[in-house]
This record gives C-alpha cells, structure tokens and sequence, in this order.
C-alpha cells in the first residue's frame, strides 16, 4: 500500500461543549459555550483553517426531563441546529453526524438532511445498548443549498 500523504494525516480538531473540557494536545476546545449560538460560530470560524471544516460530528443531548417526546424533540432541535451550522462551515463534500433518540420527528431530520447531502444512512453503534433508542444519522456529500 501506499504511505499517506502527510498534508491528510493533520487536522484541526475543534470540541464545543456546555461544560468544561479538561485540555488535550493538539486539539481546540470552546468550553462553556452551546454549539447552537450564533456567536460560538463566529468563534469556531476563527479556529477552522479557511473557515471551513471536513466533518461535524455531535453527540450532544439535552438533559434528560423524563418525558420522552419532550426529550426527542429538543434533540432533534438541536440536530437542526447543525444543518444550520453547516452551512456555515461544512465544505461542499464535507460529512455530518449526529445522535437522534427515535420517535416521531426523525422523517423530518431525515429529510432536512437529504436536501443539503447526497446521502444520508443511520447508524446503530454496538456500544449502544440494544433497548435504547439511541441512532446516529450519517449524512455525506453535502452541497450547500441555493438560496
């Protein structure tokens, strides 16, 4: 096989979160900050070289109230969110994931996401355990949507 290119063994590595994120070599964290505000954006631009970034992966979830249809729709919300996000700094050709609980919403992200990717798959993890209603939506070949 042939070595990789080094220029494609570097990146940026950018992590946001609501709570505190202990430092980590050679990688970016926005602690303290929600993925969803408008000025954490602006500050992720300054970090991604060329304001642009490959991939945006999430994991996020609201905290959990009991009420399971509260609980999936303030997810998928917040999946939404990063469709917005997105357009902000995904690359054309750029991929997208992100954590959804099952439940009466996930047409309409399913269908938020194949109008701006090419193609869009769920993911079951294994370390996901059986009964949760945990998926992931693996969205790829995103084209910015013509306004």
């Amino acid at each position: 096989s042939r070595p990789l290119n080094p220029e494609l063994r570097r990146g940026t590595v950018v992590g946001i979160d609501l709570l505190n994120i202990p430092p980590l070599e050679g990688a970016h964290f926005l602690s303290s900050h929600d993925v969803t505000d408008p000025a954490t954006h602006a500050k992720l631009l300054e970090l991604l070289p060329n304001g642009q970034a490959h991939v945006i992966l999430s994991d996020m979830a609201p905290n959990a109230s009991g009420f399971r249809e509260m609980d999936h729709e303030k997810l998928i919300v917040m999946c939404l969110s990063l469709i917005d996000l997105a357009e902000r700094i995904l690359q054309p050709g750029g991929s997208l994931v992100c954590k959804y609980w099952d439940g009466i919403l996930v047409q309409k992200l399913q269908g938020k996401l194949s109008s701006v990717f090419g193609s869009v798959r769920t993911l079951k993890p294994n370390a996901s355990r059986k009964d949760s209603s945990e998926r992931y939506f693996l969205a790829r070949m995103y084209r910015k949507p013509v306004r």
